[in-house]
This record gives C-alpha cells, structure tokens and sequence, in this order.
C-alpha cells in the first residue's frame, strides 16, 4: 500500500454541569510505504489535533490484534496553536495475516488534568501482506535439495554414542569366551537398494507426520530417501540436484532399463 494520510474528525461529549459541550479530535495516519511481507515490522504515524486542555494517550487494552501484533507506541512530539494542541505519535506493529487484511482502530483516551475524560478511535486501513517467500512456478517438490538445517545433529551424535557403547559391553562379555555370538557377526543386507528404499518409505508412510501437521518433517524425510537410494543404487550424490539434472546423470549410469524404469517409479 503506498503512503497516504487518512484524515477522520472524530466527536466525543464531555459531561459537565447541565449541558455537555461538543468537541473534535482529528487524527492523520501515515501508513507505511512499499510492500509489506510476512512477520515484517513496520511504523505507522498518527497526528491528533485536539483541545489544548486535553493530553492523549492510547488505550491498549482495547486493540484487536487478530492479524497485527503492536509492539509499541511513540511519542514524538506536539505542539500547540490557537487553542488546539497536536500531538504526533509513531506505532509500531508486525504483520501475522496474509493477503488484504484491516489493520484495526485505535481507541485513544482523553485526559483532563491527569483524569480521563473521554475517548476516540483513529481510522481503520486497508493493508497487503505479501508471504514471506516467494514461491517460483517452475519448482516442484521433486527437486532434490538436502535438508541441511533440519538434520537433528545432536540425536544423531546422540544415537552413535549409545550404539558404541552397547558394541563395546558387548565385546567384553564375549572376548574372555572368545567367540563372538551370531549377532556381533558380520551382517551383509541382502535387499536391493530398490527394496531398501521402498521398505524405507513404507516405514515414513506408517508414521503419523503428515496425520500431525508436520510436513516439513515428512518432507527431510522423504528427500533423505531418496538421496540414499540414488548414492547406493547409482552413486549419485544428489545434493543441490534438480529433477532434470538427475535425470541426465541417471543417463550417464549406463544402468540397464529394468533398474533405470525402478528409479523413476521411486522419484515419481
């Protein structure tokens, strides 16, 4: 939205003696200027011009902030004419809501002589939150990427340290016998690496990841998969490799057409 100034005169009645007496709070908004995005932090300035006798201050208790979050209210300055007295504030807020979205009145308090007086609500606006990142047409899901700020580094190091441990107990029960039980013997997985990582998406399948929310969870775990099976089956490390460039290097394999039809199936 691009800067503009909103102007709103804004009548309250103070009660006084037999009669109330009319008077006007005007106030001017400075939305801020350019693009907004997602989660941004942006100022909004408000000019009040009032009667002299008065001071203002914002009531806070009385914002809606179901798609803006305020952060906090600023003072910066005033000055006062001809019986009127204006005062400017800066407002600081964050945008949670995406698309066209209001950002809400504010209820502004009128003191006389340290006693609240009276109220008034400076305009509404219209704002447009753009998403955070921008999306291109031409990715898809299928674009291979490893997922390095999500790998949990310290459950992995975590998991490594207890399976050594358990290997070593397990050597010292069975070095005084000096045989080694069937377990601790070499074990060779007779699986394709097809049938591994097909067994491997059944198991990320039976998990309740997607069922919970968590897709991006159920994402690092379908591309750490894939990533596996494309380095036992081709050795191809398909970090930072998009869909067309790994097709080329599955050319590149000379794999027959049986095992080159499997991994399409799998990518797919």
């Amino acid at each position: 939205m691009t800067a503009s100034r909103l102007l709103l005169p804004v009548l309250f009645f103070l009660s006084g003696g037999a009669a109330a007496a009319e008077e006007t709070v005007s106030f001017k908004l400075s939305p801020p200027a350019g693009k907004l995005r997602l989660a941004d932090t942006f100022d909004v300035r408000v000019e009040a011009s009032f009667p002299q006798k008065y001071s203002l201050r914002p009531d806070t208790a009385a914002l809606d902030t179901s798609s803006f979050e305020l952060l906090y209210f600023t003072k910066t300055g005033e000055s006062a004419k001809d019986g009127l007295k204006t005062e400017n504030f800066e407002i600081k807020a964050q945008a949670f809501s995406l698309g066209v979205s209001t950002f809400p009145e504010v209820t502004w308090a009128l003191y006389e002589n340290d006693t609240a007086a009276a109220q008034a609500k400076s305009p509404q606006f219209l704002l447009t939150i753009d998403p955070l990142f921008e999306t291109k047409k031409e990715e898809g899901i299928r674009d291979i990427c490893p997922p390095v700020k999500f790998i949990p580094w310290l459950w992995l190091i975590l998991g490594a340290l207890a399976a050594a441990a358990v290997l070593y107990l397990l050597y010292r029960k069975y070095r005084a016998r000096n045989v080694l039980p069937g377990a601790a013997r070499v074990w060779v997985d007779g699986r394709s690496p097809y049938q591994r990582a097909r067994d491997r998406l059944d198991r990320l399948e039976a998990c309740p990841l997607a069922e919970k929310g968590l897709l991006k969870e159920f994402y690092i775990g379908l591309t750490s998969i894939l990533r596996l099976y494309l380095y036992e089956e081709f050795a191809i490390d398909a970090g930072q490799m998009t869909t067309s460039r790994l097709t080329r290097e599955l050319k590149k394999t000379g794999a027959d057409i049986k095992t080159t039809l499997k991994a399409r199936e799998l990518l797919q």
